[in-house]
Order: C-alpha cells, then sequence, then structure tokens
C-alpha cells in the first residue's frame, strides 16, 4: 500500500502523518482540513536517509537550517563584519581587497602577494548539527598565482576549496596546522570552468570523526570519509572563519570575485547558548576621557587562534557627580596607555585591566580617542545610575572577537566612578 505525506495545518499535534494514497490531485482530507499539495512515500518509510528519521517516539524527523553568518559586499568591505589581510598584516583600508560591481574582490599585485579576508566571527559547530558553508564565486586566470581558497579555516585548523596554478581544485582539510588535500573529480559536472561563476558549499557532520561533503553547483563532487577511521579528532577546533585568500607572485597576480557567504546550522539554533560573565571596577578617580575599565579579547589561546567569541549584554555605571560616560572599540593596542591586562577569574580567556578583577592588573591611565571607534554613550545625574543594553535584541549582534578591545570612559569635575560590564561568551 502507498501512503502520501501531508503537512498538517498550524496548531495539530503532529507535523505529519500518512494517508492513503488517492490522486495526487484529488483533494483529500486530513484532520477536517482540505489538502491536495501531496509527496507520494512508501507506506511506513520516513523522508531521508540513514537509521534516524524518527525520533524515539516514531515521529518523523526533519531540519530546519539556521544561518549562524553571512554576508554580501554590496557597497564595500565591511569592517564590522571582515578582516583583510595583505601579506600577513591587517589593514584597515587596502586597493587590493574591495567591493568591486557589488562582488567581493581580491587582486594580489607585485608588492602585495597575499591578501586574506576573514569573517571577524567565528561560528560554533552546534554538536549533532550538520554544519554548512556556501558561496558562490569565480576565479579568472585560473592558473595564475600559486594558490586561491575558500572555505572555513584559520592557521590551524579548516575545510575548504583550493585552486593551485596547475588549474585543478582540490578539497582540503586543515588539522593541527596541517593540510591533507584531495583532487577533486570536477567532471561530474558538464563544462565546469572555475573562472566562471559556480556555487561551492561544504556540509559536514562533524562530532568530531564525521565526514565532510564538498559540493558545486549542488552536485557532490567530493567526500572525505572518515567515520571509523580517526584516533584523533578531524579538526581540533570546528568553530571556524569564512575566509577568502589569494597568494599570487611579483609577476603572476591571482585573483578572486566572490558573490556572497552563508554559514549555516543544519536543525541548529540561532540563538545559540552562551555562558554569562561580567568585570567590574569601582571607585575609578576621572576627569576628562579616563578609561573605567578595559577589556581585551586575546589573539590567541594557547598559541592557537581565540575563535571565543563575546557577545555584548548590558553596562552599567554610576557616578558621584554629573558624567558622561562613553563605550569605544578599538584593536589599536597603542591607543590605550598604562594598562596591564589579565585574565578574569575562572574559565574565562578574556583579560581586564580592573584592579577589583585581579590585584596584579594595572588600570590604563589614558586612552587616544582618535585611534577608538565610538559606540555609544550614557549621561548620567550626580549620584545615579545608568545602564545600556541592546536596543534591538536578535536583530543587533555585538560581537567583541579575537585583537578587540572594549573600552568604558568617563568625563566628569575630578569624580569616582563605576562601571559594570555584562556579556556572554560562547564556549
Amino acid at each position: 500500500m502507498t501512503g502520501t505525506y501531508i503537512p498538517l495545518p498550524k496548531n495539530t499535534a503532529n507535523d505529519a502523518v500518512l494517508v492513503e494514497e488517492k490522486n495526487p490531485l484529488t483533494e483529500i482530507e486530513v484532520n477536517n482540513f482540505p489538502v491536495t499539495q501531496q509527496v507520494s512515500l512508501i507506506e511506513g518509510s520516513a523522508l531521508g536517509s540513514g537509521g534516524l528519521k524518527l525520533d524515539a517516539w516514531g515521529i518523523q524527523k526533519f531540519s530546519r537550517a539556521q544561518t549562524l553568518f553571512h554576508s554580501k559586499w554590496t557597497f564595500n568591505i565591511d569592517q564590522r563584519q571582515w578582516f583583510m589581510y595583505e601579506n600577513g598584516t591587517q589593514v584597515y583600508t587596502s586597493t587590493d581587497i574591495t567591493s568591486t560591481g557589488g562582488a567581493g574582490k581580491l587582486l594580489t599585485d607585485a608588492t602585495n602577494t597575499d591578501l586574506m579576508l576573514e569573517s571577524r566571527e567565528t561560528p560554533r559547530y552546534q554538536p549533532n548539527r550538520g554544519h554548512l558553508y556556501s558561496t558562490a564565486l569565480w576565479c579568472p586566470s585560473k592558473t595564475a598565482g600559486t594558490k586561491r581558497e575558500w572555505g572555513l579555516f584559520t592557521t590551524e585548523n579548516g575545510v575548504f576549496f583550493r585552486l593551485k596554478n596547475d588549474g585543478l581544485l582540490y578539497a582540503v582539510v586543515r588539522s593541527n596546522s596541517t593540510d591533507t588535500e584531495a583532487l577533486i573529480d570536477t567532471s561530474v559536472i558538464t563544462g565546469f570552468d572555475v573562472e566562471k561563476g559556480y556555487l561551492y558549499d561544504i556540509a559536514f557532520q562533524w562530532r568530531g570523526v564525521g565526514d565532510y561533503y564538498f559540493y558545486i553547483n549542488q552536485t557532490l563532487v567530493h567526500t572525505v570519509e572518515n567515520l571509523g577511521l580517526l584516533t584523533a579528532l578531524s579538526l581540533q577546533n570546528p568553530a571556524l572563519p569564512a575566509c577568502y585568500k589569494a597568494v599570487g607572485t611579483a609577476l603572476s597576480f591571482a585573483e578572486m570575485n566572490i558573490g556572497c557567504v552563508d554559514i549555516t546550522s543544519e536543525n541548529g539554533d540561532k540563538n545559540d547558548r552562551e555562558v554569562y560573565q561580567s568585570a567590574y571596577a569601582e571607585a575609578v578617580s576621572v576627569s576628562t576621557n579616563t578609561p573605567v575599565i578595559v577589556l581585551r579579547q586575546p589573539l590567541q589561546i594557547s598559541s592557537a587562534t581565540n575563535t571565543r567569541v563575546m557577545t555584548l549584554a548590558r553596562i552599567t555605571v554610576h557616578c558621584d557627580k554629573r558624567a558622561v560616560f562613553k563605550v569605544w572599540m578599538t584593536r589599536d593596542p597603542a591607543a590605550i596607555t598604562g594598562a596591564t591586562f589579565q585574565a578574569l577569574p575562572g574559565s574565562s580567556y578574556v583579560e581586564c585591566d580592573s584592579t577589583d578583577m585581579d590585584a596584579t592588573a594595572v588600570r590604563a591611565t589614558s586612552v587616544t580617542v582618535a585611534s577608538l571607534n565610538f559606540v555609544t554613550a550614557m549621561v548620567v545625574p550626580a549620584n545615579g545610575e545608568t545602564s545600556v543594553d541592546n536596543p534591538y535584541r536578535d536583530r543587533i549582534e555585538f560581537p567583541i572577537v579575537r585583537g578587540d578591545y572594549l573600552v568604558v570612559t568617563c568625563t566628569a569635575a575630578s569624580a569616582n566612578a563605576d562601571c559594570v560590564i555584562e556579556w556572554g561568551e560562547q564556549v
């Protein structure tokens, strides 16, 4: 007997049922609700492959993709989402990494032979979920330069496509700074030409030891098989940024043009859980733009890329005189004078200059305002307290990532100021 998979209307107990198959164009009723759109199944079967298609109660499982990060380059390379590197050095303006015709473009030259575009955020893999990287791009002059790479990667870990100057495409898995690459057979894509625009996707079922699937134009072109073969994790850290890299030579320039990018958790949670953390400073003597507290996200943890993103939640300030508190961001250590940072108590790797958090820390004595990026300001009456938190939760996010400094300053007439910062950490 055949059956038909019927999505039920909202507010019913189950998501789907199997009913006796009728003519696909004939209206039938499910829970007294007329349904005409039908998808045929064999009775007793369920959608999907593998053995875990039903839950423990026999109800059909389904997957809902949740975007963790996505970006375009319509007008510019937005520094609020992207880092740019020339020859391994971070830069904040570039004539070689640009928005051109709405696409992100990397084009090496005789001086800058190594270009990289890296997302600020490093979305975490969510256990027992699929993880999917999706992009679209083209690489002119496929034998130019030495290599072009795109996917999810840091110096230590990654999974990505690699175009070498032999004009061929490779699948690469990087673990513990060691690359394992395999040639991709692109003959399954009729007329494939890496110099033209194609869709590129990488899906993985990680759990530490799962397989990796490489797709071009949504066709599977390569599988990295790991299940039952490993005695160590395939990636030491699956919280990875989206990354694009072009390496040329002084005489042979490498170019890459990117349409957009998305990182998705398959059946995951957009509002993933974070761990609460806070820091405070009290009775800080202030005058004009005096730093009250400074937080630092280290670039590395144990000599590896720091991928623990912190999300700012709330800042609370108090002063015994009327005061203006300002919140700033920077990535320039030279903008902060006199600070000695210490890691916060517990398991956090975030560092702070507050002696109230660690007696061996040293408070910053001044900041160079011209080197700071303004975030917001709070006016506090004498002996008053003010808090500011995210004004548009679930739509605006305030990630603080590797290499970032968060600075709170206060201007008042010879006063004493207090500050509490609260945030969540992605661990």
